[in-house]
């Protein structure tokens, strides 16, 4: 899926010559709602609805999206500069690796401390600890696999507009 954007803040090189730059999205923020705001129930009743209804929300996202806010890997060839106008591609597999590693390792650590712990111990205060525990190292071990594969789980600009 390829979307419009703009480069608002200047690439960032890293060692082996890649660019990642913040793009900021065409499309409306109702159409872009990242995980994280997606949730309409807060704020007033009498608004539309959508990522930013009644203008409470944040442009806080659970991945590499804020809003319309993303972060993307430049393998255009050509050297951006802020105000560009991009094509962003993101494939549906890095979407789901991104997933995986945001939510479904944490979520399977916690499960599997809380049986452990309980099936061990038969203490549920113990067992609930275990979560916690569990979503800790879970959020340990999905912010190492991000740290360490971020370039390939990226979108990629992969057109750059005159």
């Amino acid at each position: 899926m390829e979307r419009i954007g703009r480069v608002i803040r200047m690439p960032i090189t890293k060692r082996n010559g890649m660019q990642i730059a913040t793009i900021e999205y065409d499309t409306p923020e109702a159409d872009l709602c990242s995980i994280k705001s997606t949730d309409s129930r807060s704020g007033c009743a009498s608004c539309g609805g959508g990522c930013h209804a009644c203008g409470g929300g944040s442009k806080d996202g659970l991945l590499v999206v804020q809003g319309n806010i993303v972060d993307a890997l430049n393998v255009s060839g050509k050297d951006l500069w802020i105000g560009n106008k991009v094509g962003v591609f993101i494939s549906e597999k890095a979407a789901r690796f991104q997933g995986l590693c945001a939510v479904g390792i944490p979520l399977v650590l916690s499960m599997l401390s809380f049986t452990v712990i309980f099936l061990q111990t038969h203490n549920e205060s113990l067992a609930l600890a275990g979560i916690v525990v569990g979503l800790a190292a879970g959020a340990a071990i999905a912010f190492g696999i991000s740290r360490i594969l971020k370039e390939r789980a990226l979108p990629q600009i992969v057109t750059v507009y005159e």
